[in-house]
């Protein structure tokens, strides 16, 4: 499997999350020091997920911790860009029925918390 790449940056009054390549049980560590670094910038999170190109069960873990913190803590999460793999398996375990997913972060961030 891929590296996982994640960059996080400041987009108003978001943090913007950047994800690229494979998202698993040996990457998500990464994705939730992420999370962190970003809950640090802003309660109103986006995760960008144009460039990931996988994700199991364990990175499901790490969105579903994100979207729970956010909420308890007054804050938003938004998905944008998956592509058709990764975004099936959220859609099966029922995460875009809680999560918004947006074409993308301008996309995310025009339509404000939810």
């Amino acid at each position: 499997m891929d590296n996982l790449r994640v960059h996080v940056a400041p987009s108003g009054a978001y943090a913007v999350i950047t994800v690229a390549g494979d998202v698993d049980a040996t990457t998500t560590g990464q994705l939730h020091e992420a999370v962190t670094r970003a809950r640090e910038i802003s309660a109103h999170l986006v995760l960008d997920l144009a460039e990931m190109t996988f994700m199991d069960s364990a990175g499901i873990r790490v969105l579903l911790d994100a979207f729970h913190h956010t909420q308890t803590q007054g804050g938003s999460l938004a998905l944008t860009g998956p592509r058709p793999s990764p975004r099936k398996v959220m859609e099966l375990v029922g995460l875009a029925d809680h999560i918004p997913i947006y074409d993308s972060p301008a996309e995310a961030v025009a339509a404000g918390p939810v």
